[in-house]
């Protein structure tokens, strides 16, 4: 997942983000500085603005009081009311700014949460929790939860862990942090910094797995673990936490939290099966892909995939990044990640030709896939290979399965370059054509001040441009991410692209926005030119159909 802009990682700290959005975003802070250290500003904010408009105590004579002070209100006709709209969180969150200030807020929140006992009745990975992924609330649904009152307390803080669903693919958890008043800490921490470590080990103490996935789920929080083969029937989870309750100072609490929990494989191992498949085609644009075996387990399908690239089409991966290197905004040498720029689009299809479950490249998914998504998760070998374990919800009473390859999206040198004047270009935007799509460029600006809601706390110095840019893409092309920007005297930027895409229409077609943020440029250029340096293409002119067994 690239990194996020303000407006997404807001409405994330505002709670507003659910589902795959909501989990990707968690899971990209595990690993990424950077955004964490926005999303500590955006709850920073929050905090600042809830405080602002607290509401002081009053007496419990204030209505009485308020009330006899009023004039009696003459009786009047009541006219029919217009049924009152309904405000996003965003809404709210733009007047709470203009009510910070004023005499009187009225706010009303209330927090409830069950006791450990009481909680055991009903499992978080029970069906019916949307923030929770269907295969885990399968698992759960046909026993495979553990649950165990596991904790440990420090410093007036308890880390407990309630619910635990394992079997050969993952192990997943939940957990709260509670206060010695019995309210709940927010279930946030650094899983990877800040001496803080959560893994799995075997119980002769042999590392096999480090946390791979952790999102939110107030007032508990979810870490999920990604098991490879040869898993033992004994594992053990391992918390050594020292900050917890929060992201680098933003309501962190330091204290010293150990706890090891055991887990029971025997019971997924021994629901869990797989079967070969052993299937293998190369497409005309040079990947070729194995699909090797699907594997059946408790709280997932998967499917296994190998894809690799010929050497040809490596080479024109690697010609799609020279225009950078030759700019100088890439130095670093090209490596297997750089040489990865694809990916493939498919439909798992039963023998009723209902879709089980699809999975999209790249380029914007069909509605059909994006209803039944494939999680996938990838891992490269020295020989520039990628193994893809894509999961899927249990598979049902399928009694056969096909493997129908829909397109390969490949990432592309792109000829495309954009100049204009930026003094003119508000009152006179531009527009031009790209390989059928429509780029128009409607504004520039120079940012010099610090702005919480614009210029990233990341940067040492906030100074940047702001091109802003809308359009019309066709359904083969993938977002424009990879621009450089070129000023008057040849100069090169980095520019870091946000934005947002419509649906698409019924051609397939798609509106977009998006906000081009040149950093370094401190200066009104006199004339600009925008370079577009990379593009991900849909290539659907594949046609292979496997057959996948299913001896279960």
């Amino acid at each position: 997942m690239k990194c996020m802009e303000y407006e997404q990682m807001s409405r994330h700290a505002e709670s507003e983000t659910v589902g795959r959005e909501k989990m990707a975003i968690d899971t990209h802070l595990l690993d990424c500085t950077i955004c964490r250290r926005l999303y500590e500003q955006c709850i920073a904010e929050r905090e600042a603005l809830q405080d602002a408009v607290q509401a002081p105590e009053l007496p419990a004579s204030f209505t009485a009081d308020v009330m006899a002070q009023l004039e009696p209100y003459p009786d009047v006709v009541k006219r029919p009311q217009k049924e009152t709209q309904v405000r996003t969180k965003r809404k709210w969150k733009k007047w709470m700014y203009a009510a910070v200030g004023g005499f009187l807020a009225l706010s009303v929140a209330a927090s409830v949460s069950p006791s450990f006992a009481s909680y055991l009745t009903k499992s978080i990975f029970n069906r019916g929790n949307e923030m929770i992924d269907e295969g885990l609330q399968m698992a759960g649904e046909r026993g495979f939860v553990q649950q165990g009152d596991y904790h440990v307390s420090d410093n007036g803080i308890t880390l407990r862990v309630l619910d635990i669903v394992a079997d050969p693919t993952r192990i997943a958890l939940s957990y709260m942090l509670e206060k010695e008043s019995g309210d709940h800490l927010a279930p946030d921490f650094e899983p990877r910094l800040d001496g803080n470590k959560v893994y799995i080990t075997d119980t002769n103490g042999k590392k096999l797995a480090d946390i791979s996935n952790w999102t939110r789920n107030d007032p508990y929080g979810i870490i999920g673990f990604q098991l490879e083969k040869n898993i033992p029937e004994k594992v053990i989870v391992h918390f050594e936490l020292s900050r917890v309750g929060g992201f680098a100072g933003i309501g962190a609490k330091e204290g010293k939290w150990n706890l090891q929990i055991p887990v029971d494989m025997k019971k997924g191992i021994e629901a869990t099966h797989s079967v070969a498949v052993n299937q293998q085609h190369t497409t005309k644009q040079g990947v070729t892909i194995n699909v090797r075996k699907l594997l059946f387990a408790p709280s997932k399908s998967q499917l296994e995939i190998m894809t690799s690239l010929s050497e040809s089409a490596r080479e024109q991966m690697r010609k799609s990044i020279e225009q950078e290197r030759r700019l100088g905004l890439k130095t670093e040498e090209v490596g297997p990640q750089d040489e990865s720029s694809y990916g493939i689009s498919y439909r798992l299809i039963d023998e009723g030709g209902r879709v089980v479950a699809g999975k999209s490249g790249p380029v914007h998914p069909s509605r059909e896939q994006e209803k039944n998504n494939i999680d996938s998760t990838g891992s490269h070998d020295i020989l520039g290979r990628i193994t893809w374990k894509d999961s899927f919800i249990p598979l049902g009473e399928a009694k056969r399965l096909f493997f129908v390859l829909d397109s390969v999206d490949m990432e592309e040198a792109a000829d495309f370059t954009l100049e204009f004047v930026p003094d003119d270009i508000k009152a006179k935007p531009i527009t031009a054509q790209y390989q059928g799509n429509t780029i128009t460029v409607k504004g520039f600006t120079i940012n010099t001040e610090w702005d919480m809601k614009k210029a990233p706390p990341f940067f040492d110095d906030n100074t940047h441009a702001i091109v802003e840019m809308e359009g019309v893409q066709t359904n083969e092309t993938g977002t424009f991410f990879n621009w450089v920007a070129i000023d008057e005297n040849g100069k090169a930027y980095k520019v870091m692209m946000s934005g947002s895409e419509d649906d698409p229409d019924a051609s397939g077609n798609r509106k977009f926005t998006s906000t081009l943020r040149i950093y370094g440029m401190k200066h009104k250029p006199e004339r600009l030119t925008l370079k577009l340096t990379r593009v991900m293409k849909r290539h659907t002119d594949v046609n292979w159909k496997a057959d996948i067994p299913l001896n279960r």
